[in-house]
């Protein structure tokens, strides 16, 4: 980033805030793609095309990196997920795309324009009941692999966050005198 962009930065912050007290404000812009992507990978007590549903406690996590892939197909690994966590709603997952490999920039490029959102995972069943319906409830299992896919198996299961490649700085000025405006009243 250019000094020159910097600076109107701060000049349209000043003249902004002009006739205001700011105690603090600090603006971090970070041009540096690495591939970082967040989702909700499974979420729990959902059926599933395959009539499954998974419980909230079907999976431990065991600190190691899992690969990311394209459709469930080994041969095409976009990267790794980094940390999983479950809330109420699911499984959450933190990968990165690996930005050098041609089809991950693909993947990553389809993401940002809404082409593709959906997340599913490869795992191992060890344990499961019976539910009423025909449905199968998966109690325990272990997690071999995320994917990036067109059309998930869980319904909601998506990304939900794709590192852009860099700010938007007309949105943010933009934004910026929109909320001078409305602090001035």
């Amino acid at each position: 980033m250019t000094n020159d962009l910097v600076q109107l930065i701060a000049h349209e912050t000043r003249e902004a805030a002009h006739g205001d007290t700011l105690d603090c404000m600090e603006v971090r812009f970070d041009s540096a793609d690495d591939g970082s992507i967040e989702g909700l990978a499974v979420r729990f007590g959902v059926v599933d095309s395959y009539r499954t549903s998974f419980d909230r406690n079907a999976f431990a996590w065991e600190g190691r990196s899992l690969p990311l892939l394209w459709s469930h197909d080994r041969s095409q690994v976009l990267g790794s997920v980094r940390s999983i966590t479950t809330d109420g709603e699911g499984l959450r997952i933190k990968a990165r795309l690996n930005l050098d490999v041609a089809r991950a920039r693909e993947v990553r490029s389809m993401l940002a324009n809404g082409d593709i959102s959906g997340l599913s995972i490869g795992f191992q069943r060890l344990k499961d009941e019976a539910r009423s319906g025909g449905v199968r409830h998966i109690t325990k299992a272990a997690l071999r692999e995320v994917s990036i896919v067109a059309i998930p198996a869980v319904p909601g299961s998506r990304v939900t966050s794709v590192r852009s490649s860099g700010p938007d700085l007309s949105a943010f000025l933009s934004a910026s005198r929109a909320a001078s405006a409305t602090l001035k009243g």
